[in-house]
């Protein structure tokens, strides 16, 4: 049997001293979709993406995943639900 997929949107945020959280996703600098496994294998693959980007001049960085789920209806119309959001901070090191 194969892994389960999920689908995610992840909304990336710019981690800033003192922002609410309200404040730092309201208006996120990206937003993406991403099929994974679960929650960490969306994470790795979203920071694989982000490694050349922000290669030259690291930044703090902030990550929300949520969980979506297509329509149930058989003809694929409807609206995708949305799970709770999973806050994850994106970290560099020297060895990236």
């Amino acid at each position: 049997m194969a892994d389960r997929k999920y689908t995610y949107i992840y909304y990336i945020a710019e981690k800033v001293e003192g922002a609410m959280e309200m404040q730092r996703f309201a208006h996120p600098i990206h937003v993406g979709i991403v099929s994974a496994s679960d929650h960490e294998d969306a994470y790795c693959i979203v920071l694989e993406d982000l490694k050349p980007t922000f290669a030259d001049s690291p930044q703090h960085l902030e990550v929300r995943f949520e969980v979506v789920t297509p329509p149930r209806a058989e003809s694929g119309a409807g609206v995708w639900l949305h799970g709770k959001p999973i806050d994850t901070d994106v970290t560099f090191t020297d060895l990236d």
